[in-house]
């Protein structure tokens, strides 16, 4: 698995800047408007560097070490496949957002249907529509949530990479074959972040946000023995998921609020927030970045307690996470109202 991480790492260090001067040659940029932080022509390919190197150094370690990192759940790698190359394609042509949505609902529809979605939620026993629907409505929501909070250099990529490597180490810990896989992961977005650190020299784009966002909301149904995912398996998710959810929850209640289209571009989501009161754009995404180690201090502190205790922990750190969101909402507003006299956060057309 070392020799697997390693070689994980070289390829994504080598295929970003192969990307970034095949986007350079064909113009395909990012397209900057006033909802984004970032100037000037940045390629948003980094998901096809990400998953190149994922997928090579995935195959190189179970063909050569004859180990099969994760039992063959066929209709998960469908979906995980469907939602990769609707992004990527997104990428190339700006697709409309419904057919973009229309591809997720298939996708998770395909996970939903599968013999393997989630079943409990902490000590009840779901029926199996119910876990169904759930299954469903997760994977959509941690797929926008993640593509949505990909807005800042090494926001979205740092954020998956303490998730993964907190679940590799947990499935190590825990015996599960998964956690080679998700080493390999991490091992490839290491690799990815070089390139992507302020300023950012190529993007994840679509493709690579929302696969980023699939991986981490399916893998508690990769585990076939959840010692760590078992009782507080959905307060674990929804934690180590907390700063795009709580984003994404925010962005929908803000644009309902005002009549807007969900899909509706705006610059409040909590890195313009930060921004706007104040932050600089490094200490912004120092401050996200340090509140996920956090986050993922907690969940993997939670494998070693019991149960009750762990609940409890899980329970007062996603109340932490949502008082601080509570807090640069306010604090947020406060700021528009004193220099703008109003409370939009809506990108205004440059004149």
């Amino acid at each position: 698995m070392v020799f697997s991480c390693i070689l994980a790492f070289l390829l994504s260090l080598a295929f970003c800047p192969l990307v970034i001067t095949l986007c350079r040659r064909n113009n395909w940029y990012d397209e900057v408007d006033p909802r984004k932080i970032h100037t000037g022509n940045i390629p948003r390919l980094g998901g096809v560097a990400l998953f190149a190197s994922f997928a090579i150094s995935l195959f190189v370690f179970i063909v050569f070490f004859r180990k099969t990192p994760v039992k063959a759940v066929f209709p998960l790698y469908i979906a995980g496949g469907l939602i990769l190359l609707c992004g990527i394609l997104d990428d190339f042509f700006n697709l409309r957002a419904k057919l973009k949505f229309l591809v997720q609902i298939i996708a998770a529809l395909i996970v939903a249907c599968s013999p393997t979605y989630f079943d409990h939620l902490l000590a009840l026993l779901l029926p199996p529509v119910v876990g169904r629907l759930i299954t469903f409505v997760w994977i959509i929501s941690i797929v926008n949530a993640f593509n949505l909070i990909d807005g800042m250099d090494w926001l979205c990529g740092g954020i998956s990479f303490l998730s993964i490597l907190t679940f590799a180490l947990i499935g190590f810990l825990d015996a599960q074959n998964i956690a080679s896989m998700h080493f390999i992961l991490s091992a490839s977005l290491l690799g990815f972040l070089f390139w992507n650190k302020p300023s950012a020299k190529i993007f994840l784009g679509d493709g690579g946000s929302q696969s980023l966002g699939y991986i981490i909301a399916v893998t508690p149904l990769f585990y076939s023995n959840p010692h760590a995912f078992s009782f507080n398996q959905c307060l674990v998710m929804l934690l180590v998921t907390s700063i795009p959810v709580f984003d994404v929850i925010a962005a929908i209640w803000r644009r309902k609020r005002e009549h807007r289209a969900i899909f509706a571009p705006d610059r409040a989501h909590i890195h313009h927030k930060l921004l706007n009161i104040g932050f600089s754009k490094l200490s912004a995404i120092f401050f996200l970045l340090l509140l996920q180690v956090l986050i993922c201090l907690v969940v993997f502190a939670t494998y070693f307690m019991p149960v009750y205790s762990a609940t409890v922990l899980l329970l007062f750190a996603i109340a932490f996470v949502s008082v601080i969101f509570i807090t640069f909402h306010y604090l947020n507003r406060s700021v528009n109202l004193r220099h703008l006299g109003h409370l939009e956060d809506r990108p205004q057309r440059e004149h």
